[in-house]
């Protein structure tokens, strides 16, 4: 399996690296205990875990529900790759933008401004959202019957479940102070806030550029669930190689970076996937392990001092 392959030489090449005493980029600093501590804990959760639990489900009609023409599906994927890599390229690396806000940037207080934050949700939404569905509707993609097809009574477990799991997961850790120093009305317009434009920025182009695109194309061309699932998450590291902490000012923080991207978050976008693939519904990730959950936390402080709420 190429995928498992290219996953795994990543992962030797990062820590070949740090042994070998390259310079870190700040995103991949302490890999091991984040792979140990984080990540090889969201692929068991998310991904065996959810199998084994939905192991007696139908499988998805792809074809049907996506208007996908089995023929064409191994071609539009690899269009949907090439769009992804060449617009991150663009997006990332000249005009710092990536799928988290702020970019290649580490927030700190002052350093951007709401101007900042809607420049690049709107462009997101216009690359990743609007441009892709006009696409897929040309192509014969109904959202309506989409929606339709959605059995949320039969996947409430899982929506509840997962979503505490990522939601109060990073507080109970320690791994961000989410409450302290915020009163009522900051909670309540920042967590709203953050959650609008994580929508627009991250949450909508994830779920249309992976999950209504990538994710049933390739679903039709593999039986196996973990190969879709694993290909999904590498599709998922490309959207993540401009997140903030990246460096590519250098050969040795570029290939770290790159490295660590691949090696983490290839294990994140499989645990996104696995919501899809077993459900075949794509807001179901989109709740659970994205905008709703994860990103509050982690960013609802930040929106709080760039909006300015008091």
């Amino acid at each position: 399996m190429y995928g498992l392959t290219f996953w795994i030489l990543s992962t030797c090449l990062y820590f070949l690296f740090n042994l070998t005493g390259f310079e870190l980029a700040p995103i991949a600093k302490d890999g091991l205990n984040s792979l140990i501590s984080v990540y090889i804990p969201v692929l068991v959760l998310t991904v065996f875990l959810l199998l084994y639990l939905t192991r007696n489900r139908k499988s998805v009609e792809w074809e049907k529900l996506y208007a996908i023409n089995k023929s064409s599906a191994k071609r539009e994927a690899w269009i949907a790759s090439l769009y992804l890599l060449t617009s991150q390229i663009i997006l990332g690396y000249v005009f710092n933008m990536g799928l988290h806000f702020p970019g290649t940037d580490v927030y700190t207080t002052r350093s951007h401004t709401h101007v900042d934050v809607w420049i690049w949700a709107l462009t997101y939404t216009l690359v990743y959202t609007v441009l892709p569905l006009i696409w897929l509707k040309k192509r014969g993609f109904s959202l309506k019957k989409l929606f339709s097809s959605f059995r949320w009574i039969r996947d409430l477990w899982i929506i509840i479940a997962y979503w505490a799991l990522d939601f109060f997961g990073p507080i109970l850790s320690g791994s961000t102070n989410f409450l302290g120093g915020i009163n009522a009305n900051q909670y309540a317009q920042g967590i709203s806030l953050g959650i609008l434009v994580n929508t627009l920025g991250a949450g909508l182009p994830v779920v249309v550029m992976m999950h209504m695109i990538f994710i049933p194309r390739i679903a039709v061309l593999f039986k196996s669930k973990f190969t879709v699932i694993l290909l999904g998450g590498l599709f998922y590291s490309i959207f993540s190689l401009f997140d903030p902490g990246v460096d590519y000012g250098s050969m040795e923080t570029t290939l770290t970076s790159i490295t660590y991207i691949i090696m983490t978050q290839t294990l994140v976008g499989m645990g996104k996937a696995t919501f899809t693939v077993v459900t075949g519904n794509p807001f179901v990730h989109f709740i659970t392990l994205h905008v709703i959950s994860a990103r509050v936390p982690f960013d609802t402080k930040m929106y709080i001092e760039i909006f300015k709420i008091k």
